[in-house]
């Protein structure tokens, strides 16, 4: 019984088909947004698995902190995985200072269920306040010495010149 068994789950693996299909998790950009940003969420995917456009999708919801992004895909099975890699990136907007969580869901016509939703991934994510902004470089007391012995040696140089040439 148990080589029967054996047989069965041996001839089970031998004949199920590769995992062709490439969907990456997602990220956002940049890694460390503050309130000026605009944030966006990029998915690295192909072979099996093409993001595509569809009428109402990528759809964008926001229910206080969580975030959700549906994106219209299609997938391929087999020896049908003919799709070239790809990043797709897509804006989803500035936030104010707090912490959030973005959930990327992939959806696609699930033949012959309908249409179906693959969660791809869940960021987590904090916005900061404006980033500082960044020093003016000035002039300080010696740099302001050093300008004012150059000028003083250029114009120096000139009298010099003007003088020879008067001669």
């Amino acid at each position: 019984m148990h080589r029967i068994v054996l047989g069965f789950a041996l001839a089970f693996v031998v004949a199920a088909p590769s995992a062709d299909a490439v969907i990456d998790p997602p990220w956002i950009a940049p890694a460390t947004p503050t309130t000026g940003d605009i944030v966006s969420v990029s998915i690295h995917g192909g072979g099996c698995d093409a993001i595509v456009a569809r009428p109402g999708y990528p759809q964008v919801t926001r229910n206080g902190s969580q975030i959700r992004v549906v994106i219209y895909g299609v997938r391929a099975y087999d020896n049908w995985c003919i799709y070239p890699a790809g990043t797709y990136t897509m804006p989803i907007g500035k936030f104010t200072v707090g912490d959030y969580s973005l959930t990327v869901d992939f959806a696609y016509d699930g033949y012959p269920f309908g249409l179906t939703t693959d969660t791809l991934g869940v960021i987590p994510f904090s916005v900061s306040g404006a980033a500082p902004p960044t020093p003016v470089p000035s002039l300080t007391p010696l740099w302001k010495c050093v300008l004012l012995f150059f000028l003083v040696g250029i114009a120096c140089w000139e009298l010099v010149v003007r003088r020879r040439r008067s001669i």
